[in-house]
């Protein structure tokens, strides 16, 4: 009898630990709610097709104004988003030399001029030769050009606006020693902002002056169409693009030179793929659409092409006819199952 409950107890002990190491059933995830959502297929719509081409934002009117003789900047009546005249001083140079030969030249044409009266009073006594006249004549002349040539070199000193504008950079400080040709202020006529763009020579001859397309400045905000007011008749040899520019309204705001812009070309037509814009969702830096496949949503990566009227191109990742999640498409995952809605 010990024997027995000897091994009885060993058995209740083995199956005890047996049953401590078996491994516990497996987590079943939780299932996912049904959503209700709104399908839209998949369509293919005729379209003129267009070409969105690169261009930056420019001024028409825009100068960089340059010093014209050497000099040390005395003042710079000139800063950055600075609306100026027309006229108006903008740099003044101590040139002192120049005013120097300017007084000199000044007074060598006086003298001049002086002596050539005296000439004139003695050729009517005949008392000076027809000569030495016309030597008087030629040098009151030469002396009184001289004199002009220094007050205008002079004149340079004073650096004036071209046109009325706004100043864009100022590359000059008082006390800059500066040099023939070195530029000091950029300035620039926000009221006529181009675009300019480099047309492919491909679609060049689809352009025509005073045709009107499309142009987008996202960071002005601006979407409107605007006429072709400038064709370059020649092609880069290099890029092999021919320059267009775009006149843009005066009124509209947020637009400044050097900002990046779109314009839209047309090619060829066709026919695009196409969905509701609201069925494209964004999963980082990819685009995508849920499918509705059998009451089901399943998450299907695509490439999209331009948005218009509502409706965004689908390049590659769907077929015609598939019905894409438009109303929820924001809360619905992968996997989940649907209840369709009408379409409204």
């Amino acid at each position: 009898m010990t024997t027995t409950r000897t091994l009885g107890l060993l058995c209740g002990a083995a199956l005890l630990l047996a049953g401590c190491g078996a491994p516990p059933p497996a987590a079943q995830a939780p299932a996912l709610p049904p959503l209700a959502a709104t399908t839209a297929p998949a369509e293919l719509v005729e379209h003129g097709a267009v070409e969105l081409l690169p261009g930056t934002v420019r001024s028409a009117s825009a100068a960089a104004v340059m010093a014209r003789v050497s000099g040390v900047v005395a003042r710079i009546d000139a800063t950055p988003g600075q609306r100026v005249a027309a006229g108006a001083v903008l740099v003044e140079l101590d040139a002192q030399e120049l005013a120097a030969r300017r007084d000199q030249a000044k007074a060598v044409a006086a003298q001049s001029a002086a002596d050539f009266e005296r000439a004139k009073l003695l050729l009517a006594r005949e008392a000076l030769g027809k000569a030495e006249y016309d030597a008087a004549q030629a040098r009151a002349a030469g002396t009184a050009a001289a004199a002009n040539e220094a007050a205008i070199v002079a004149g340079y000193a004073t650096i004036r606006a071209p046109f009325a504008g706004v100043v864009v950079r100022k590359h000059a400080e008082v006390g800059d020693l500066l040099s023939p040709g070195r530029a000091l202020i950029e300035l620039e006529d926000p009221a006529a902002m181009r675009l300019e763009v480099e047309v492919p020579e491909s679609l060049a001859g689809r352009l025509d002056l005073g045709a009107r397309l499309r142009v987008s400045v996202p960071a002005a905000g601006f979407d409107q169409e605007a006429p072709v007011v400038e064709i370059t008749p020649a092609a880069d040899p290099v890029s092999r693009t021919v320059l267009a520019k775009l006149a843009l309204p005066a009124e509209a705001a947020g637009l400044r030179s050097g900002l990046y812009g779109r314009v839209a070309v047309a090619t060829a037509g066709g026919r695009l793929l196409t969905v509701p814009s609201a069925a494209v969702v964004r999963r980082g830096q990819l685009d995508a659409v849920f499918v509705a496949d059998q009451g089901v949503a399943r998450l299907r990566l695509v490439r999209t092409g331009g948005e218009d009227a509502g409706r965004t191109a689908i390049r590659a990742g769907l077929a015609a006819g598939e019905a894409v999640v438009v109303a929820g498409a924001a809360q619905v995952q992968d996997g989940q199952p649907l209840t369709l809605r009408a379409n409204p």
